[in-house]
């Protein structure tokens, strides 16, 4: 299989292997956000998903990624254990992962673990065992009780703000919190006050946080977008935040979003899930071992995700021959014709693909979040660049943006 594609002016644009395997190792959750892609948007394959991933799947899993790393001379690969809500497994299964991969790929190949999970399962004991194994960990959580409780409750309607907050209070007591503790994800709530959400999320004491752009389709708008109008109701929530985090200078606290911005401003070859054309290196294995593309796919239809790859039958390379992998593996070449004509192309990059999507015209759409991103990144730009030596702004031929930008 070649390593390359060509692309629609000719140049070559490389495939980037796959490094980074999203383990769906639990496809139930005990929480039911109402926001949740997997299971309250449009596509409902998880109800034909086995509810733990078997231990004939894990194998498999592991054998298959030390393959694809032996094909393409990697030496590292990383495991994010994923749900559902990972933390239903139970800790053996971890354990039993763990001891497996690293069996399976030491000493050629070196496996790192990471956990995202919603935190209202963690206990002293959970923790040990992280530590023990040697495992990162992200929390998620929206905001203030108020604002948190609004999307993320649990099969009864109640809010999981507090058992989350007593997580992260017991998270903070353990020395190694600052080590294992990769952050807090985010989803954005533009009906919150963004100052008030900003200092409470520096008030818990953490280092870093990442937020969201809420997945949504042209056909099944965010909250507060007009598709067809021009009001940019994300931007101008972000806007106050970033401004108040800039004027802070605080290098320990680390808002990713506008991090990566700036580095894709000033040319940086890293992208985050919303910002960057960069091709992205992640498959995601399903519970019943399905090879898939990201899993914020399912907010476009119903079984979107499901290419016909498995681990049991199939090798992970195979997942370049899908068309709508491409959107992700080789991202540079899969714009929209109207963001190829963009001025800040490379920092947005066309938004999250399964943002562009519309039944009418596929992915070939600008962003739902277009108009967001653009009076962002422009703000963040003009922000930045007015920091800057007028020498260094020669030097580099930073121009201002909004001279830049022009309508569709």
């Amino acid at each position: 299989m070649k390593s390359v594609i060509e692309n629609k002016r000719g140049a070559e644009i490389k495939r980037r292997p796959i490094t980074s395997y999203v383990l769906k190792i639990a496809s139930r959750c005990n929480l039911n956000c109402k926001y949740c892609y997997v299971y309250n948007l449009t596509d409902k394959t998880y109800l034909n998903q086995p509810a733990v991933m078997s231990d004939e799947v894990v194998t498999s899993t592991i054998q298959k990624a030390r393959n694809h790393c032996v094909a393409n001379d990697l030496t590292t690969v990383e495991f994010i254990f994923h749900g559902g809500e990972p933390l239903l497994v139970g800790k053996d299964f971890l354990r039993n992962f763990t001891e497996q991969a690293r069996k399976i790929l030491l000493p050629q190949i070196r496996p790192s673990f990471s956990i995202q999970t919603n935190g209202t399962l963690l206990t002293t004991e959970w923790l040990q065992l992280l530590n023990e194994l040697n495992i990162s960990y992200g929390i998620s959580l929206d905001g203030t009780p108020e604002v948190n409780d609004a999307n993320r409750v649990d099969h009864q309607g109640k809010g999981s703000y507090h058992r989350v907050k007593a997580a992260l209070d017991l998270i903070k007591s353990d020395p190694n919190f600052e080590l294992r503790m990769n952050g807090i994800l985010s989803v954005i709530n533009i009906h919150s006050d963004p100052i008030e959400i900003y200092r409470h999320f520096r008030s818990l004491g953490l280092r870093a946080i990442d937020l969201r752009l809420p997945d949504a389709t042209h056909d099944i708008p965010p909250p507060g977008v007009d598709v067809n109008g021009t009001n940019t109701p994300y931007a101008d929530w972000l806007i106050p935040i970033f401004d108040e985090w800039f004027a802070e200078a605080d290098t320990e606290f680390n808002v990713r979003l506008f991090q990566y911005i700036i580095g894709l401003i000033f040319g940086s070859q890293k992208s985050t899930v919303d910002v960057g054309a960069i091709s992205s290196n992640f498959a995601v294995i399903e519970t019943d071992g399905g090879i898939e593309p990201s899993g914020a796919l399912k907010a476009c239809y119903e079984g979107i995700t499901k290419v016909g790859l498995n681990v049991l039958s199939n090798e992970i390379e195979e997942i370049f021959d899908i068309p709508v992998v491409a959107l992700f593996s080789t991202a540079e070449n899969e714009l929209p014709d109207t963001c190829k004509k963009c001025p800040i192309v490379s920092v947005c990059g066309g938004g999250k693909p399964p943002h562009r999507y519309s039944s009418a015209n596929g992915f070939n759409n600008p962003s739902v979040y277009c108009r967001d991103l653009m009076k962002l990144i422009v703000h963040i730009q003009e922000k930045v660049v007015a920091e800057l030596p007028e020498e260094v702004k020669s030097k580099m031929n930073l121009a201002p943006l909004k001279e830049l930008v022009v309508a569709d």
